[in-house]
């Protein structure tokens, strides 16, 4: 996905590797990334560039694959295989990659190509219960020879499906933290008084449901300052409605307006950061968050017990009065800085850069 800074800050650990990147889009996008364009015009050791002239027409592609059914960006992933002869296909995400893939390898899979797959979180928890997304992701598995998650929960359903190859470290597929940066960035000291949300409401995202428990919790939040941020307008109008009739201090952020130091900003100041979804893998925000020293309130779905236990709160049930009683006890977790310390040692030793990196070296050695 040309778009997204997942590729781009994967893409970049390799920087200072010989290796050789050719580039197919899988999504519509409509500009590229700045990290993935600054990666295709610099000078490091890696070779990145896009499949010819491709990068200017991810979105038309995508509208007529969408009727031909993958077919016309599975002919030109088999064309660039002809021209490039890679060791490696990686698809990033299967819905869009994954299932190019999957058609372009349908009749013929050449010899001496590696398959590797990575699932970015929904791919496979959410899909899998479409009948005609688990056939699809049943046959991509059964082809894929590396197969990379972000939690143990999705190697398992893969195994579940079929999957007998191997499966690679599991890190974040965005890339590490740079644990160096931001954390010496990071008051963990300060007294914290916002509340961070997660803004996105819509397909798997629930952020209307924070509205509604933040209505519930009334007074017991007042003295706070609450800021959702990559809020779509749905979610922006549902806060407007709730500063009217309440007058709690709430500020929105559309999606993409905060630049990323600004988000670490935001985290460094919060008591907790409150992210919903009916499905996700590892939430990159929560890590952040944690990271930042805010305690993450998170629904369950994000993987989150394979990073917290007595020092967050996982959201088991989607109603209003459980996520408003899951930000109560966000705040009173948040009054024990050893709770941030915890937090902060377990994105060092499980999240930092340096640690990511060295596992992502492995992927295509």
């Amino acid at each position: 996905m040309f778009d997204s800074p997942h590729l781009g800050r994967w893409l970049e650990q390799f920087e200072n590797e010989q290796t050789e990147f050719v580039l197919l889009p899988s999504s519509p996008h409509r500009r590229i990334h700045p990290i993935l364009r600054s990666l295709t015009l610099g000078s490091s050791r890696a070779d990145y560039k896009f499949y010819g002239y491709i990068k200017y027409f991810g979105l038309p592609l995508w509208l007529l694959d969408k009727i031909l059914q993958n077919s016309l960006r599975a002919w030109i992933l088999r064309r660039a295989m002809k021209d490039v002869a890679p060791k490696v296909v990686h698809a990033l995400e299967i819905q869009n990659a994954g299932y190019i893939a999957l058609r372009a390898f349908r009749r013929f899979k050449p010899p001496g190509v590696r398959l590797v797959v990575t699932n970015y979180g929904s791919d496979i928890f959410w899909f899998r219960r479409f009948s005609a997304h688990e056939r699809k992701i049943r046959r991509l598995l059964s082809l894929t020879d590396l197969y990379a998650a972000e939690c143990s929960r999705d190697v398992m359903l893969a195994r579940e499906m079929g999957f007998t190859g191997e499966v690679a470290p599991l890190v974040p597929n965005a890339g590490g933290i740079q644990i160096s940066k931001i954390i010496p960035a990071a008051d963990l000291d300060t007294k914290r008084t916002t509340i961070a949300v997660k803004g996105y409401h819509g397909w798997v995202g629930r952020a209307k449901l924070a509205v509604d428990a933040l209505e519930l919790l009334g007074d017991r939040v007042s003295t706070l300052d609450i800021v959702f941020y990559s809020c779509n307008w749905s979610t922006i109008r549902a806060v407007r409605r709730l500063t009217k009739r309440t007058g709690l201090l709430i500020t929105t952020y559309k999606k993409g307006q905060l630049r990323h130091f600004e988000m670490l900003e935001l985290f460094g100041r919060a008591k907790v950061y409150v992210g919903l979804s009916l499905s996700d893998g590892i939430s990159t925000s929560m890590l952040e968050a944690m990271a930042m020293g805010a305690i993450p309130v998170q629904t369950a779905t994000a993987c989150c017990d394979e990073w917290f236990d007595q020092t967050g709160v996982k959201v088991e049930d989607l109603n209003v009065a459980s996520v408003a009683d899951a930000i109560l006890q966000g705040i009173e977790l948040a009054n024990d800085p050893s709770n941030r310390n915890i937090n902060r040692e377990t994105i060092r030793s499980k999240a930092s850069e340096e640690y990511v990196r060295d596992a992502a070296l492995e992927f295509y050695r």
